[in-house]
């Protein structure tokens, strides 16, 4: 074959190889995304001397683990995949300077991190005791309208705790105090559209109240709540968190202490339980000359009774489990023309079970009469001085039930 034959014959070859590699060199290249680094988030990121903890959030799109740079700080899961608001920081208490630790997560497209501090640990001075070994008080040392009758002789020991308001310091809720039980026999306070806040949302900073020692009290930082023979029983507020929500976020933490909390059935806890929690709030909100409430007086509390169950706290603690709850309300409107010299008042009263469903109907609500007969004690004992007996016997005998006002 001659030179200029194979030439002729292999020229398409070329051609045809040489269009390929355009064809080739013309397509979109593969777009291989950039692994994404994960990101973390920690809520509150300067923490009292006391021991706790907080949930804190991981964002990513795949695989992490995550290290802390001090052994007083720990983190579970310390593992995962995906986002995760639920991972859980922990940390010791701190006796000595203020210290801060960093927390990374890391992944397949690098790292993030971000810093806890943790101040000193400043231990109060308790109240001064009027009995040895006390912490608190053997009766209520305050005159306000929503406290309850106390007893020098039945071993509880009356504690209270304030908060501010812009620049004024009031107070925020009082308890009394079971030392054998672990749990309070009842918490009081009172409740208006001045110290509810605005705004909604809860700290979740789950504590200890510095006004007693850890063991004294019941230690309930784990999400799991109280373990017992029962199943998981719910952290049940006496003082709900939304009564002071986390506009003011000091008060809204107290809400949170383990004195605040009983171990409550869940059905109970998240059906009418808090249904009632919530028209509450509404009836302190309500407005108008009449119509209007100027501040509603709560008491809320537990019965022990003759149960003989127990829950225990993350601590091992044993807490003992409520028979009974109920709560108590005094409505006062600066009107005359109003319930009685300005007072009305309304009570509840329910079993520690799942038997009520949701709906708060007036056939629920009893006298305050009828509630003290089932307590043993008088309530809002300092409303008689202030509106005298014959007053005072009517507020607390009137049926709510036919009073329009808690109904509307």
């Amino acid at each position: 074959m001659s030179l200029s034959r194979h030439i002729h014959l292999t020229r398409p070859l070329a051609v045809l190889l040489a269009l390929s590699v355009a064809v080739f060199s013309c397509k979109e290249p593969v777009k291989v995304e950039p692994a994404v680094p994960p990101v973390l988030t920690i809520k509150t990121q300067t923490v009292e001397g006391e021991a706790g903890s907080q949930f804190i959030t991981i964002t990513a799109t795949g695989d992490w683990i995550i290290s802390t740079s001090a052994s007083w700080l720990t983190v579970s899961p310390s593992s995962g995949s995906g986002n995760n608001n639920m991972v859980v920081l922990s940390y010791t208490e701190n006796t000595d300077a203020v210290r801060s630790a960093s927390v990374t997560v890391s992944g397949a497209g690098g790292n993030s991190s971000a810093s806890l501090t943790q101040n000193k640990l400043i231990v109060p001075e308790p109240p001064t005791p009027d009995k040895e070994n006390g912490y608190g008080f053997k009766t209520a040392n305050a005159t306000w309208l929503e406290l309850p009758e106390t007893f020098e002789s039945d071993g509880l020991e009356f504690f209270s705790h304030d908060m501010t308001i812009g620049t004024v310091k009031t107070r925020n809720y009082s308890y009394y105090w079971d030392y054998s039980n672990l749990v309070a026999s009842w918490v009081a306070y009172p409740l208006c559209t001045w110290n509810i806040g605005s705004g909604s949302g809860r700290s979740e900073e789950w504590g200890l109240d510095p006004l007693l020692p850890e063991s004294k009290q019941p230690v309930l930082f784990n999400k799991y709540n109280y373990s017992s023979s029962l199943g998981v029983l719910d952290r049940g507020h006496q003082i709900p968190s939304a009564d002071r929500p986390v506009s003011n976020r000091a008060a809204n933490v107290q809400t949170f202490y383990g004195v605040n909390m009983t171990p409550q059935n869940h059905a109970l806890n998240g059906g009418i339980w808090v249904n009632l929690e919530g028209k509450v709030r509404d009836w302190a909100r309500k407005t108008g000359a009449t119509a209007g409430t100027d501040t509603l007086y709560v008491l809320t509390g537990c019965v022990v009774g003759s149960s003989s169950q127990k829950a225990y706290d993350n601590k091992g603690k044993a807490v003992a489990v409520p028979e009974y709850y109920f709560k108590a309300l005094l409505r006062y409107k600066n009107n005359n023309d109003v319930g009685h010299k300005g007072f009305m008042a309304c009570a509840f009263w329910f079993e520690n079970a799942d038997k009520y469903g949701t709906k708060i109907t007036k056939e629920m609500s009893m006298s305050i009469s009828d509630l003290e007969k089932k307590l043993g004690y008088k309530l809002f004992v300092n409303l008689e001085k202030k509106v005298g007996s014959e007053t005072y016997k009517k507020i607390k005998d009137e049926d709510p039930s036919t009073v329009s006002w808690w109904w509307n």
